[in-house]
């Protein structure tokens, strides 16, 4: 069956929203830098994540606001490049149908860290920009806040960028993503 022009464009914003999602998840995990005599402001952290998602495929006759859900890992490094934290993401989302968008409607990611230490970032972002790059891949680019309740950098806002690509369709019809990109956080 050949997919329809809204099935083909959920498809492209998919990428988007996983890698988006993913990269949230790891932008809510800076580092609080280790205790000293003199304290130090905290710093801006840069991590790297890596994730894969899965969108529903939309249903026939209704209108639909597709879902996406993901799982991903996020490694922060020293100043070595050596990995001094880590965590598993998990993401979700929904996608604006098309009449939603035309009223400004936004695509909705919530994100979960659980990090190597016991300490969780979460968070739910809405401000993303996409423009198709070369041989299907798609450039992202993400801005928003950690959630302030987040026991690892409650608060701080997240810059990320990255890609995504399509790397295949499940059995059931699911459009499977892979994403790979650069969180930064900020105090």
């Amino acid at each position: 069956m050949r997919p329809s022009l809204r099935t083909a464009w959920s498809a492209r914003r998919l990428p988007t929203v996983t890698f988006i999602a993913a990269a949230l998840c790891a932008g809510m995990t800076v580092l609080t830098p280790a205790a000293s005599a003199t304290t130090a402001a905290p710093q801006p952290v840069t991590c790297e994540t890596t994730s894969r998602s899965m969108l529903e495929p939309p249903q026939i006759g209704l209108p639909s606001q597709p879902r996406f859900e993901g799982t991903g890992t996020v490694t922060c490094r020293d100043a070595q490049g050596e990995p001094y934290l880590e965590g598993e993401s998990t993401f979700s989302g929904t996608l604006p149908s098309l009449d939603a968008i035309a009223a400004g409607g936004k695509p909705v990611f919530r994100s979960r860290v659980d990090w190597s230490d016991g300490t969780v970032t979460t968070g739910t972002f809405t401000d993303f920009r996409t423009e198709p790059g070369e041989n299907g891949v798609l450039e992202l680019t993400i801005k928003g806040a950690n959630d302030v309740g987040s026991t690892r950098f409650g608060g701080w806002s997240v810059s990320a960028a990255g890609q995504s690509v399509r790397v295949g369709v499940d059995p059931s019809g699911e459009i499977v993503n892979a994403q790979t990109g650069r969180v930064t956080y900020t105090p």
